[in-house]
């Protein structure tokens, strides 16, 4: 594993070259709007340029936010907020969050999840099981989950499979990938990697399913 100092450079520099692509097709868009005659502004074609620009600014948006919450995540003496937070809850939120700004048609996953408490930072934990949903729901242009949380002892896992998983499971490095991503998410496998690993937890492949485990209350 190279030094902290390194990765961080090699994160920098991919998220550098990643938002290349959508400033310049947002720039290009607003510039064509800004050309358009007034009643032009108002029109579908106008309409598409600013579709084509949120799509691109939210793009940037997501990797930039992933890029610093990982370099926050790193820095010396940073520290979670602990707290008592149910695992259900937790599991709900975060498919209500992807659902409601994702668009993902989650009512038909399956959800088995013991009613038991996690101890850690909620809102990470949060953002870590909703990363997580996300990646594996690429697989397949219509995703269908399932997610088996279990508790007992000083852990809980929470087992994440997919009818259609990803290709590989367990990516590569952001920087080791062919550039291009359209929805700005490269850097959140690893995020999510970085939140369980600050909680004691761990992120792994377990019988073509995500495995996570995350310290119990």
């Amino acid at each position: 594993m190279p030094p902290a100092g390194q990765r961080r450079g090699k994160y920098l520099g991919f998220v550098a070259h990643e938002i290349k692509n959508p400033l310049a097709t947002a720039l290009w868009s607003c510039d064509l709007l800004k050309r358009m005659e007034g009643p032009d502004r108002t029109g579908p074609r106008a309409e598409k340029m600013i579709d084509v620009s949120l799509r691109a600014l939210r793009r940037m948006r997501r990797l930039i936010e992933d890029y610093f919450t990982i370099e926050r995540l790193q820095e010396p003496g940073y520290e979670l907020r602990k707290e008592n937070v149910s695992f259900k809850d937790l599991v709900s939120s975060a498919l209500e969050a992807l659902s409601e700004k994702d668009g993902f048609k989650v009512e038909e996953w399956t959800t088995d999840i013991a009613d038991v408490t996690l101890r850690g930072d909620a809102d990470m934990l949060r953002r870590c099981f909703r990363l997580v949903f996300e990646h594996m729901a690429r697989g397949d242009a219509e995703p269908n989950l399932t997610l088996v949380g279990h508790g007992g002892g000083a852990t809980c896992t929470l087992l994440v499979g997919a009818k259609v998983p990803p290709a590989p499971l367990v990516p590569p490095d952001p920087e080791e990938r062919p550039s291009g991503d359209t929805t700005g998410g490269v850097l959140g496998y690893a995020l999510a990697e970085h939140i369980l690993a600050l909680h004691d937890g761990k992120l792994e492949e377990r019988d073509g399913c995500l495995l996570l485990t995350i310290p119990a209350a």
